[in-house]
């Protein structure tokens, strides 16, 4: 039978687990176990035979995690870049994408309540208020609502309490950095409804600075709450309801424009000028000042209904988001190219699942459990890209009235996708169980594409509108898993699992003929095989896994040059690749005041087949954003002294060798600013020392403290790349209270 979850313990990854923030001195030696929600059960995630990452409430909080973005480095594997909020790159074991538009979908699915946030605009953000967050690598099908390719990042936040709380904190470090939160949570009619309120405001100056105004991008401004409601009229019924909201205003992105081997000064449809550099990297002189404006809603309804053979479960989310994205776009101090983006999108999702009751009547006399459900998700966007040019341009002409000449390009799109899912664990054995699961997928797509211009040049040639016919994409994606026990602290496993992401359209299409291309959808086949163990007492856990992928038809998105001249960001299918690799965990606790983590992971990431749209053959040769080797380790020292009081020092350090922003591994033969796409290798280096007592607790901390320079993405257009820098040292102090 499965293991008791008392003697488990914790992935590597993570900070031991707490369940209250100040708890009694350890007793011994032994690990704190973490119970997932992966699964849709609450399972330890020792008992869980699959690759799974786990950050609970304290490591969350101790490691300074406010977004997606800061978990990458502390799972290898795994990498979050971007160009801010608005435009994530996730990737999972070389499994991402770069795309941000409405047309497509993002590989790596963002999950937030059970929620699926599915404009890929919206997952990164203010983490607050957090109970836990999961990382879940490989393609997931068979019991999350939406079908994602290469992992799940799944937040769960903390909801309301039987009894009073009360939490608050404010901090401050450099780049004027502000920080204030504060919830209460507890009982509102007693045994029936209970209720939690959070809200919380952050604010970080950008690490760009703008010579030619004082002003500073790539900053944070972001305020937010999220209020939820506990009814348990009945003992067997309970309704959660969640409405939050966020709002993010300030600067957008900016970079560095480096031009290309051929031309250091090359800037896209420049008009032959010479920009004016610093010679700094993070003080840049651009034309005008970026502005960003992007505002977040969203309700979420999770009802259940228990039975003596299960619990019927529903869950309703409806979201809504609204962006302005403004910046220099060729990102220099001629002025050439500015880009306004602007985007509105309503989701919505329904599911219903049903979750056997182990030992219950449909357990078959507790042999198996299992999980269906049906899958809703539809989403309506409108995505437009206008251009306006300047007067050091190639193209510049004023109009009689001086305007500039402007071109408009973009669309609005309509997704609706049906799912039926099921999984069952079939216990053969005290000892061997066997996983089975199935999900089929209909997503049905339409879209309406135009563009247009003041001067039938550069970008848009003329005015035009596609009605693109609706396209359907389906798929039925099997899973199998075998799990051996070999005793409680010791199992093996085996997977076997399929993934697919459905196809799209363009959605910067310059032409009619580039508004009617629809990409294909990505196939992916995912071999697995793992150990988990506990040792020592459970002072020790060692986890491993070994996978191989067989990817098909990948999504990639590269601004191009055409033989026409235009330069579009199109979409199209990559052929073929394979990704194998190795990762391993562990942690250990030799003594009670002492807690270790080291975790690994191999990529071997290829392209065996893939031409791109400009007929360039990138075969044999490494995927993008797939470091070779990457690893992360880290200790915690807890120091006791008198009056309940404690001093938790805290240090990790992440390690990613060289990988590229690009197809083609930086070699020349693929272009001038082929070379400028490697990312050298580099660390990243946090420290925290905390100190509690009673209710209070007190933290110095900084990461990035080596200051180690580095580009978050890069954007590599016709003769010119922009990088776009990852945030350097930051440091600050924080003063927590909670009751």
């Amino acid at each position: 039978m499965k293991k008791s979850l008392t003697k488990l313990g914790i992935i590597c990854l993570t900070i031991p687990a707490a369940a209250q923030v100040y708890s009694a001195p350890r007793e011994n030696t032994a690990l704190e176990e973490v119970v997932v929600t992966a699964e849709k059960r609450s399972q330890s995630i020792q008992d869980i035979p699959a690759s799974i990452s786990a950050f609970d409430e304290r490591a969350v909080r101790d490691a300074g995690i406010v977004d997606v973005s800061i978990v990458a480095p502390r799972v290898p594997g795994f990498y979050a870049g971007g160009f801010g909020t608005s435009r994530p790159q996730l990737y999972i074991r070389g499994i991402g994408t770069r795309q941000f538009d409405p047309g497509s979908e993002s590989s790596v699915g963002v999950f937030v309540d059970e929620a699926y946030l599915g404009r890929t605009g919206g997952v990164l953000g203010t983490l607050k208020d957090v109970q836990r967050i999961e990382v879940l690598k490989g393609p997931q099908g068979t019991l999350y609502g939406r079908n994602v390719i290469g992992g799940v990042i799944n937040v769960v936040t903390k909801g309301p309490s039987d009894e009073f709380e009360a939490e608050a904190e404010v901090g401050a470090g450099n780049f004027d950095s502000k920080n204030l939160f504060g919830a209460v949570s507890g009982p509102l009619i007693d045994g029936k409804l209970s209720g939690r309120a959070a809200l919380w405001h952050s604010y970080r100056e950008g690490y760009m600075t703008n010579l030619a105004t004082g002003e500073h991008p790539q900053g944070l401004d972001n305020t937010g709450g999220r209020f939820r409601l506990l009814f348990t009229p009945v003992d067997n019924l309970r309704m959660d309801l969640i409405a939050d909201f966020a709002s993010d205003t300030g600067d957008s992105f900016q970079g560095e424009s480096i031009g290309s081997t051929a031309n250091e000064d090359g800037i896209l449809l420049g008009g032959g000028g010479t920009p004016k550099k610093s010679g700094n990297k993070f003080k840049q002189y651009y034309t005008t000042d970026t502005k960003y404006d992007r505002d977040v809603d969203a309700l979420n309804a999770k009802i259940e209904y228990d039975f003596d053979a299960g619990t019927l479960i529903s869950v309703s989310t409806y979201r809504e988001m609204t962006y302005v994205d403004d910046r220099d776009f060729d990102n220099t101090s001629l002025d050439v190219i500015r880009q306004i983006s602007d985007e509105e999108s309503e989701q919505f999702t329904q599911e219903v699942r049903f979750v056997s009751e182990p030992g219950g009547s449909l357990s078959f006399d507790g042999k198996v459990d299992w999980i269906a459900g049906v899958y809703y998700f539809s989403d309506e966007s409108v995505h437009f890209d206008t251009f306006k040019y300047g007067p050091d341009s190639a193209v510049y002409a004023p109009t009689a009235d001086g305007s500039y000449p402007t071109d408009v390009t973009g669309g609005s799109f309509d997704t609706t996708s049906n799912a039926y899912f099921g999984q069952a664990t079939i216990l053969l054995t005290d000892q061997l169980d066997l996983t089975l699961g199935l999900r089929y997928t209909k997503d049905t797509k339409s879209a309406i594409l135009s563009g247009a211009t003041t001067d039938a040049r550069p970008l848009v040639s003329a005015d035009f509108r596609v009605v693109n016919p609706e396209q359907e994409f389906t798929s039925t994606d099997p899973k199998a898993v075998l799990n051996y026990r070999v005793n409680d602290e010791l199992s093996f496993y085996a997977s076997y699992s399929q993934g697919f992401k459905s196809g799209g359209y363009q959605y910067t299409s310059l032409t009619a003929s580039q508004a009617g291309i629809v990409f294909e959808p990505e196939q992916l086949v995912a071999y697995e095989i793992g150990f988990k163990s506990q040792w020592l007492d459970n002072s020790l856990t060692f986890n491993g896994a070994v996978y191989q992928f067989d990817y098909t038809d990948i999504q990639v998105s590269r601004v191009v040059q055409l033989a026409d001249g235009s330069t579009p960001s199109l979409i199209d299918n990559a052929g073929e690749s394979r990704i194998r690799g190795l990762e391993m965990d562990l942690l250990y606790r030799p003594t009670v005041a002492l807690t270790m983590n080291f975790s690994y992971a191999y990529t071997d990431a290829k392209y065996l087949d893939y031409v791109a749209s400009n007929n360039v053959d990138y075969s044999g040769t490494r995927m993008v954003r797939a470091p070779e080797h990457s690893f992360n380790v880290g200790a915690e020292y807890i120091v006791p002294f008198e009056n309940e009081m404690e001093l938790i020092l805290r240090g990790d350090y992440s390690y990613n060798t060289e990988f590229f922003h690009e197809p083609g591994e930086a070699d020349a033969k693929y272009g001038t600013t082929a070379p400028y796409t490697k990312e050298d290798a580099y660390g990243l280096a946090n420290v925290r020392a905390t100190l509690t007592r009673d209710n209070w607790r007190a933290s110095l901390w900084s990461n990035n403290v080596l200051n180690e320079e580095y580009r978050s993405t890069i954007l590599a257009l016709p003769g010119q790349v922009i990088n776009i820098y990852a945030l350097p040292r930051t440091f600050g102090l924080t003063l927590a209270w909670s009751y």
